[in-house]
């Protein structure tokens, strides 16, 4: 695999992370703000828990491809590497 998969890879990750991170300080706030007015503040909204396992997904899923395009990448140096020293010299 190409570099260029592990940097998309890496930047999926990063991006799901940060939105399961901004949703999980957002649905806090708004905890606190319930409890704050003295009301009960119940379960969090539909769109923030959507919103989270949709970040926590795409977060893992880009850590899984960038582990596996990293294993690939080594997989393929080694392979060059010992076809090079097992090649005929003339």
């Amino acid at each position: 695999m190409s570099k260029r998969t592990e940097w998309v890879a890496m930047i999926a990750s990063g991006v799901g992370l940060c939105v399961a991170v901004v949703l999980t300080i957002v649905s806090g706030v708004q905890y606190r703000l319930a409890e704050d007015r003295g009301l009960d503040p119940g379960p969090a909204p539909a769109w923030i828990v959507a919103g989270t396992n949709g970040g926590l997904l795409v977060f893992l899923l880009g850590a899984l491809v960038t582990v596996v395009a990293g294993v690939a990448t080594l997989l393929q140096r080694r392979r060059a590497t010992r076809l090079a020293a097992e090649a005929p010299t003339v």
